[in-house]
């Protein structure tokens, strides 16, 4: 079974593999900043190999990919929450933001929200959990 055939596209889901390669992988990272910002994948990976170097953190840790996407003009939001103090999850979050582009932060993987739709290759909506941290481009 292909990934398309997996993941369908669906009102809230857009497959998307944003790998040059084509690969399935732990990249998500690379993936989710090089779609939103528009930057090329491989200049993505190069900037956070940069990055780890310099500080010494892997390309998962926060203050790893925070600071690239700061360099690109993002802005980190706090965790959305419900008036009850209940999360998000990623489904109320895309049905919330309908217009604009996000990248979300849930546990262990990073993803795009743009237009009301979760764009990855696999489906966080269907499959995800709950929103931490996204970040807007300012």
């Amino acid at each position: 079974m292909k990934r398309t055939e997996k993941y369908p596209e669906t009102e809230t889901f857009h497959y998307h593999n944003q790998n040059p390669h084509n690969r399935i992988t732990g990249d998500c990272v690379y993936r989710a900043i090089s779609y939103a910002t528009g930057v090329p994948y491989n200049d993505i990976v190069l900037e956070i190999a940069y990055r780890q170097i310099e500080t010494g953190y892997c390309k998962d840790d926060k203050r790893t990919f925070e600071a690239i996407l700061e360099k690109y003009g993002w802005k980190k939001m706090p965790q959305p929450r419900h008036i009850d103090g209940t999360k998000y999850t990623v489904k109320e979050f895309v049905d919330k933001y309908k217009t604009g582009t996000y990248i979300i932060n849930m546990a262990h993987h990073l993803s795009v929200v743009e237009n009301g739709k979760n764009v990855d290759i696999w489906d966080c909506v269907k499959h995800g959990g709950c929103v931490g941290n996204y970040y807007v481009k300012e």
